[in-house]
């Protein structure tokens, strides 16, 4: 594998931190991934093994080594998929594939619904299409309707937001994060008071700054519009992301395809490496590179 290049890339307003590497061979492609919280540097080497591709890592606004956002609106997912098309013009990359891994699948929905020329597959991995009717289900870990944080809500007098549609309280100013004695940190409205989301450790700032845009993400209204061949990837055992939710993702997606790893959680990457690389690479050949 090609030693890792580490580039700063502008874009309006910003400069990103991109890490490419991996395979550069004739004909296989490039795949891309970003996550909107984390880093995924680190990433590069197994995403590589997967894909046997060249890889090319971004860190959004805010993230890693990018510059900070100017503004909240900077850190919409549709200002992060634009910014990952100037990065995709600037190093020269005609057509590529988005594997965005939890909040990146966000990332990677929203770039197919307003790039889809420039793509040659999506891989969606551990995120459905919409973050707040995961934060509604019960089998969701980090809902408050999950059954392990009950009992600490009502001791801290903080009901749940209702399992209904979850409307408003996306603006930064508009939710608070507090620690709670034998829950760890909630995200609730400031207006109604009711717990949207339990984190069990505290949020780094990029988690907090992203978190609005991340619970206004929903992308039931158009995936059907999506034409691009798509593998929806996830655990089996994901309490994150159950998989109920993968498999409303792939029903909206026609023609995709969904491989659930078994014994893997909420990064079948990480925890099953070998399984995971042999359902990429079967999709990639099938759909992309033959």
């Amino acid at each position: 594998m090609a030693e890792p290049v580490r580039k700063k890339v502008p874009v309006a307003g910003a400069e990103l931190q991109v890490l490419v590497g991996g395979r550069d061979e004739p004909g296989v492609g490039t795949v891309c991934t970003a996550h909107p919280t984390e880093p995924l540097d680190g990433s590069l080497t197994l995403l590589a093994d997967a894909t046997r591709a060249r890889v090319v890592c971004v860190n959004p606004r805010g993230v890693g080594r990018s510059s900070a956002p100017e503004q909240p609106s900077d850190l919409a997912l549709e200002v992060t998929a634009g910014d990952l098309d100037a990065v995709r013009r600037s190093l020269g990359v005609h057509r590529w594939t988005i594997w965005g891994m939890s909040g990146g699948s966000m990332i990677a929905q929203v770039y197919a619904r307003l790039y889809s020329e420039a793509l040659d597959a999506l891989i969606l991995d551990s995120a459905g299409p919409c973050f707040a009717a995961t934060l509604r289900d019960a089998d969701c870990i980090v809902s408050p309707h999950f059954p392990r944080w009950q009992m600490g809500l009502a001791a801290a007098g903080l009901a749940p937001q209702p399992e209904g549609e979850c409307r408003g309280e996306t603006a930064p100013s508009e939710v608070i994060w507090d620690e709670v004695s034998n829950v760890g940190w909630v995200l609730r409205g400031r207006s109604s008071g009711q717990v949207i989301l339990v984190s069990p450790s505290q949020p780094s700032p990029q988690m907090r700054r992203a978190m609005p845009h991340l619970l206004a993400f929903d992308a039931r209204p158009w995936l059907g519009d999506i034409r691009v061949p798509t593998l929806v990837l996830g655990g089996a055992d994901d309490r994150v992301a159950p998989p109920a939710h993968l498999h409303a993702l792939h029903e909206a997606v026609r023609g995709s395809s969904l491989v659930l790893i078994a014994g893997a959680g909420h990064v079948p990457v990480l925890e099953k490496p070998d399984e995971v690389a042999a359902a990429v690479r079967h999709f990639l050949s099938q759909r992309v590179w033959l």
